[in-house]
């Protein structure tokens, strides 16, 4: 069984096979002392035979190639590990990490707590500007004539209504502003606001009271002074004909009256109305009589009127009853 056939003799020795079983000898003992153990048996030996056949007869290119297998393995698995680790930590770090950020802040803190202090510093010519400013605003209140001064007329001025005279004038020192008019003393609430230009105003006929004035202007404010309108002087007007309680033809009836001057015209005026809002008849003349002319019969209040040039306005006489026949 174990009997080669390139063997020639048969016999043993010559480097061929025994013929004989019970002097059979493993011709692979030699050659696998060292490699394997005698227990192995002839599939060991068979196997022992392959590698000495030449297939994979460079054993230690093998072992090579095994090892150079083996350490590219155990470098992968290091590498992925080392892989698996950098991503651990890339994606939770660790607390040391964070708990530098607030000493990182640190430095910040001391500019934060000097930040305020510049402001402070900067508002400070703020503030005293507007000190400076409310308390100019107090003194101009007060009178304080600052750089404008008043010319005429003089502080507590009277004088009489009358259009016929023109208006009044303003007189000042300090350029164009503002003519401010009150009723009060403390400027408030302020009844007229008039622009002014340069240092004269006329204000046509102010109405009769007592006034507070005074001028504004960029340079600043005037003292408060006053003045007084005192009513216009009414007109005197007496009327000689009918008296009170007598009786006239309602067409060629006369009536006459004592007049005065800056009298435009007069007018004789007969109402049986309570009031005086619309007259029944009235008659207007330039003279110092009037006729009756279509007036119907009946009892009537009558009056004299005379336009005034001083007031612009009209001016009555104490009403009295007539009867018209």
């Amino acid at each position: 069984m174990n009997q080669s056939t390139n063997n020639p003799t048969g016999q043993g020795g010559g480097g061929g096979f025994p013929s004989q079983p019970g002097s059979q000898t493993n011709p692979f003992t030699a050659d696998l002392k060292g490699e394997f153990a005698s227990n192995f048996g002839t599939n060991t030996n068979a196997m022992s035979q392959i590698f000495k056949e030449g297939q994979y007869a460079n054993s230690n290119r093998s072992r090579y190639i095994l090892l150079a297998i083996l350490l590219v393995a155990v470098a992968a698995v290091g590498y992925l590990y080392i892989e698996t680790e950098s991503a651990e930590s890339n994606e939770f770090p660790p607390p040391a990490v964070t708990e530098t950020v607030p000493q990182a802040a640190t430095p910040v803190a001391p500019e934060a707590a000097v930040a305020p202090v510049a402001p402070a510093v900067a508002t400070q010519p703020v503030a005293s500007a507007a000190a400076q400013s409310a308390a100019a605003a107090d003194a101009s209140a007060e009178g304080s004539g600052g750089t404008v001064s008043i010319n005429f007329p003089e502080n507590e001025a009277s004088v009489a209504y009358d259009e016929t005279v023109g208006p009044a004038r303003f007189s000042w020192t300090g350029g164009a502003g503002k003519l401010e008019l009150s009723r009060n003393s403390s400027m408030s609430p302020i009844e007229m606001k008039i622009p002014v230009k340069k240092g004269a105003y006329s204000l046509h006929q102010p109405s009769p009271g007592k006034w507070y004035w005074r001028i504004k202007t960029a340079g600043g404010s005037s003292e408060i002074r006053s003045f007084t309108v005192e009513a216009p002087t009414r007109r005197k007007l007496a009327v000689t004909a009918p008296v009170a309680g007598a009786a006239l033809a309602g067409s060629g009836g006369q009536v006459s009256w004592q007049g005065d001057s800056k009298v435009t015209y007069y007018r004789v005026e007969l109402s049986n109305a309570p009031d005086w809002a619309n007259p029944a008849f009235k008659f207007a003349t330039a003279g110092s009589t009037a006729t009756l002319q279509g007036v119907t019969a009946g009892a009537y209040k009558m009056r004299l009127g005379a336009f005034s040039e001083i007031s612009g306005r009209w001016e009555y006489t104490t009403p009295v009853d007539v009867t018209i026949q």
